[in-house]
């Protein structure tokens, strides 16, 4: 099979370059640092605004673990696909385990596989990571393009369907946020998906009052790791000295983790709610041959 990531990376082999620190790619645009990874998932190690941590900075010695890392792209799936398994239309689809015993596999392929740099001026960097046609029956090419600019940081991510037939996609990013002893979070999460013992989805219902984020409120004022339906695609998370602004395209779902006892919570917008493929009711996004879909998160940071 010929692999579309060759050819594009011959197109785009004259853009400028980007300042490189050992293997990792230095972006900076006024008061905004963001340091890339692309061989560990294509993540995001670090994200600050004005020396001040926005995403928790990748620890010196977290290894190869990608839940140590500040951001990865969620791609071509997002949380849990209960037991690997799944049907799209008449293709039945069975997915290995991709994270030690945990039955279910999660978060798709792209955070556990190397991307390529194609692109990269000072401020911002492309990059790509083509997957499928191997236990994920379809072949595909996805693309992140990271833009710092004024107080912002901006994050497109794509899936081109390179297959010969309709394909299933959920696409997500998985950022972890710091201090969330001091951050207060505000999101309009109208209902929820409640989960089992497994953190697999069983049933959506109304946001509970003692759940819901509609006011702003502490981040740790309840223990979660669930998926929110129905977002309005904006959320506020607000520290004693800063805030930022989450703006979504094509996401209308938010994923929050939290947990007594972390030094870091989650705040995931997705393309899906969880659980989407298991449930055969066309809730993740069809994308047709040829065709390509996208998301984009805008993290606009500034003084609280």
């Amino acid at each position: 099979m010929v692999r579309r990531t060759d050819r594009v990376l011959q197109r785009l082999s004259g853009s400028a370059p980007v300042k490189v620190d050992s293997a990792h790619l230095v972006l900076r645009h006024e008061d905004m640092q963001l340091i890339l990874d692309a061989t560990r998932g294509g993540a995001i190690l670090e994200f600050s605004w004005r020396d001040r941590p926005i995403f928790r900075p990748t620890p010196r010695g977290a290894g190869t673990d990608p839940f140590s890392l500040a951001c990865f792209p969620m791609v071509p799936y997002a949380n849990r696909i209960a037991h690997g398994r799944f049907n799209f239309g008449a293709r039945a689809v069975h997915l290995k385990r991709n994270w030690g015993a945990v039955p279910h596999p999660l978060h798709g392929q792209g955070w556990r596989s190397p991307w390529e740099v194609f692109a990269a001026t000072a401020s911002s960097a492309s990059l790509i990571f083509e997957g499928g046609a191997d236990e994920w029956p379809w072949h595909y090419l996805a693309e992140q393009h990271l833009q710092l600019s004024h107080n912002a940081l901006s994050i497109r991510l794509s899936i081109e369907n390179l297959a010969h037939s309709a394909m299933p996609v959920m696409l997500g990013l998985h950022p972890y946020f710091c201090d969330p002893d001091q951050a207060q979070l505000q999101a309009g999460t109208p209902s929820v998906w409640l989960t089992d013992n497994a953190s697999l989805p069983t049933e959506e219902v109304a946001t509970p009052p003692d759940w819901s984020f509609d006011q702003a409120r502490s981040i740790t004022a309840v223990p979660l790791d669930h998926c929110f339906t129905h977002w309005n695609s904006s959320a506020v998370i607000r520290w004693p000295d800063r805030k930022v602004h989450i703006r979504a395209t094509n996401c209308r779902y938010l994923h929050i983790y939290t947990s007594s006892g972390r030094d870091f919570f989650c705040v995931e917008p997705m393309s899906a709610a969880v659980g989407a493929l298991n449930r055969n009711r066309d809730e993740a996004t069809v994308v047709q041959a040829g065709a390509r879909f996208e998301i984009q998160v805008n993290f606009a940071v500034g003084a609280a």
